[in-house]
């Protein structure tokens, strides 16, 4: 797969669920930011249609490198890129790092240039991972619910009852909470955000 056609793909995907942004001041400041040594780069700048005023941009930088200079060469881009935004769109920098050379990282390499979320969250194609199923891992796709076996049983019931019984702070609010964001066509990736890391920081709080 070339690089042009792991943009197209996401290009594509994007366009399905969000409003892509054109070329503006900021974008194109991006971009100059960025090494020479990086070829193959893009910038995406996208946001939800339902989002009428003010809509919350996201920002994804998408990069083919083959060296792992060119990896220094993509983190340095993504930390300026997030110095040229403003609050609350750091929150919302995206990596998507293709390895273009014929000798591919290690599935333990990937991992660990994932991990790290200095200066944004950051998605890596896998060894023989296909386009499909990196996209899958990130924010962009939407969720499909499952189709339950019973049309006449709503499946959230029994897993709510569950969690219920589990956890006390699952109350009737976060029934809704949770009922609301399963309908709205999230990813899993943003879900994941709204539901599991509010919940946390506000078992911190408490």
């Amino acid at each position: 797969m070339t690089f042009d056609q792991f943009i197209s793909y996401i290009h594509h995907q994007i366009e399905a669920r969000f409003s892509i942004i054109s070329q503006g001041t900021i974008e194109n400041e991006m971009i100059e930011v960025a090494s020479e040594n990086l070829q193959n780069k893009e910038l995406i700048r996208f946001f939800r249609p339902l989002e009428t005023s003010e809509p919350s941009l996201k920002t994804l930088l998408v990069v083919g490198i083959n060296s792992d200079s060119n990896l220094k060469d993509v983190l340095q881009w993504a930390a300026l890129c997030k110095e040229l935004l403003l609050d609350p769109e750091t929150a919302d920098i995206y990596l998507a790092i293709m390895w273009t050379k014929e000798t591919q990282l290690s599935i333990e390499e990937c991992l660990r240039i994932e991990s790290s979320e200095d200066f944004c969250r950051k998605f890596v194609l896998r060894p023989n991972e296909t386009k499909e199923s990196f996209l899958e891992r990130t924010f962009i796709t939407k969720v499909e619910a499952p189709t339950p076996l019973d049309l006449g049983q709503d499946p959230l019931i029994s897993a709510f009852s569950v969690l219920e019984q589990e956890f006390a702070w699952f109350n009737d609010e976060e029934k809704v909470k949770w009922r609301q964001a399963f309908s709205s066509g999230m990813s899993s990736f943003d879900l994941f955000n709204t539901l599991i890391n509010n919940q946390s920081e506000s078992n911190e709080a408490s």
